[in-house]
Order: structure tokens, then sequence, then C-alpha cells
């Protein structure tokens, strides 16, 4: 009974200390938190090659350490390279599976595992294992390409800005043939890109091999060097009003879903948009598809065309 009676001491009769004492005896007191994991910096360094962002975490062109934040078997140096390389590749900064990013302490968390690595640039490379570099094969085209209102490409949106491309492999295809690849690929109508070529949304990576192909991502800043572009090119201009198709419909070869239409004049001094709007009714009234001469139409793009003049205008499915 004198045992019991030490793990109900009075109040009145022990000291604040031996009552710690025999609380802590008992087992009534808190433990402590357990200690946090073991972190581990990776030997080697990881080489981004230009000014990059992840979500809204920015990465200026430098080397940078990995740190394991739980050194146990689940991560690896290897893996978290691999990873950091992945995300850097990643369009929207929405990354895979349950990968989150914490941009105020430049971390990567898996879920609510604890597993996860930190990334911090440092002035200088170091060897060993688990390095990388990023693009890994590929080039980084010296300019950037400006999209001038928040568009689409099928599936993949693009925010109004600038816009870096990166080559899968270098010279494939050379810098400047990418860049009007990229604005003929902003001029498709539906999103089906002409054969052979092939988008892949996540990675906004447009390619017909795997080697054969190149990436665009925003960019945060400013470029440099010639060969660069943008969209809408060659003074055209994009009319102010979304055009609405109330049912699916067709123009000639030219399908239709419908939705709303954003509404492009090629030469704004020559046509209006008013008028291209008038024209693009009348043109879904005919029945046969068969358009009033002079006009034409580019189906891939679904431009309409004044004979071979570049007078005309384009629509584009807005969803």
């Amino acid at each position: 009974m004198a045992r019991l009676a030490l793990c109900t001491p009075s109040l009145k009769r022990w000291h604040a200390v031996a009552l710690a004492l025999t609380l802590a005896a008992c087992g009534l007191l808190a433990t402590s938190s357990p200690a946090r994991a073991a972190e581990s910096t990776c030997p080697a360094t990881f080489h981004v090659l230009h000014d990059d962002h992840i979500g809204k975490l920015s990465l200026p062109e430098g080397h940078y350490e990995i740190t394991l934040l739980d050194d146990s078997a689940k991560l690896t140096c290897a893996r978290a390279s691999t990873l950091f390389h992945n995300f850097l590749e990643d369009f929207d900064g929405n990354l895979p599976g349950k990968w989150k990013v914490a941009p105020r302490r430049s971390e990567f968390l898996r879920g609510g595992s604890g597993v996860g690595f930190r990334v911090r640039r440092v002035d200088n490379p170091s060897g060993g294992g688990g390095g990388g570099r990023h693009p890994s094969t590929g080039e980084t085209c010296p300019f950037l390409f400006s999209v001038l209102h928040n568009d689409r490409i099928g599936k993949l949106k693009l925010p109004k800005g600038q816009y870096r491309i990166t080559l899968l492999s270098s010279g494939k295809p050379p810098c400047q043939r990418a860049s009007k690849l990229f604005a003929r690929f902003l001029q498709d109508v539906d999103g089906n890109l002409p054969g052979p070529w092939r988008l892949h949304v996540a990675k906004a990576t447009f390619y017909r091999t795997p080697s054969y192909g190149f990436r665009v991502k925003r960019a945060g800043g400013g470029g440099g060097g010639g060969g660069g572009g943008k969209h809408p090119s060659g003074g055209a201009k994009r009319c102010p009003a979304a055009f609405r198709v109330l049912h699916n419909d067709r123009i000639g070869k030219l399908r239709l879903p419908k939705g709303r239409y954003r509404i492009t004049v090629l030469r704004p001094k020559r046509l209006g948009c008013s008028n291209a709007s008038s024209l693009f009714t009348q043109f879904l009234q005919d029945f046969t598809g068969n358009l009033p001469k002079p006009w034409r139409i580019q189906v891939q793009s679904g431009t309409f065309l004044k004979g071979h003049t570049r007078v005309g205008f384009r629509v584009k499915h807005m969803g």
C-alpha cells in the first residue's frame, strides 16, 4: 500500500520537486517529443543550367546541394536527384503523386510521410554519387518566346507571358525551328497536332521521337539572343469578344465543337473584328461548306483567307 500512496501524493505534503519526481516515477509526466529524423546531405551537387522555377519556388542558375530530410532507405540521393530533375520538367508546379513543394523552405515533401528533400544553392560544385543536371541531354534556347494572351494547345493551358524553349537533344530541332513550330502549334484550332508530332501535357513537351522535340516553360524574367518569337505575330490582333457556337458544327472539313471561340484577325487594318465575326457567322450558315469566292480555308489552323492574300481571320476553340 505504501507504493500506491507514493503514486498519489498530496499537494500539501510534498514539495513541487518531490511531486515531479514521484509523477515521473509513476509514468504520469508527459514524455518528450521524439527527435526529428536525421538529415543527410548528398555528396554531389545538382547543376541547374538556367534560371528556372518549380511552382512558386525560384531556382536561379547554379549548383544545388540536396539534403535528404529522412536519411532512411525510403529515399536515396540518386532518387532525390531524379525527382528534382523531373520536378524541373513539370510545367505548372502540380507535382505527380503526393509530392508537394514548400517554396519558403525549398523543400519537396511526399504527403505526410516525412519523406522528402531540401535544395540549397551553393557557390562551388562537388563530386560524388547522386548528382545531376537539368536539362540533362538537351539545350536551352538563348531567347524567350512571348505569348501575348492567355492561350491553349489542346489541354495544355498557356497563360500570357514569356516562355523558355528547351530542346530534348541539342540541335534536334534547331532553336529557330522549335520557335516556329511552337507558333504553328499555337495556331492549331483543336489541339490535334500535325503528324507525327505529339504533346505531353504535364511536361508541356512536343515531340516526334523521345529525343527529337522541345519543351516549353513559363520564364520569370527576360532573355536575350536572336531567333525568338511571339504569338500572335505579324501584326495580328485578337478580338476582345468571344464567339459562341451553340452546337457541334462544321465548315467543310473543319469540325467546330460547340463552345466559345476566339477570333484573331490577321490584318486588322483591312479586316476588323466585327466583319470577321459576321463572315464566320455566314460561313457557318452555308449548308455545303463551300466558301464564297475568293475565300478559302486552312483546316489545321482554322484560318480563313481571302484569295492568296494574308487578309483574313483565324478561329480557335476556347472550351
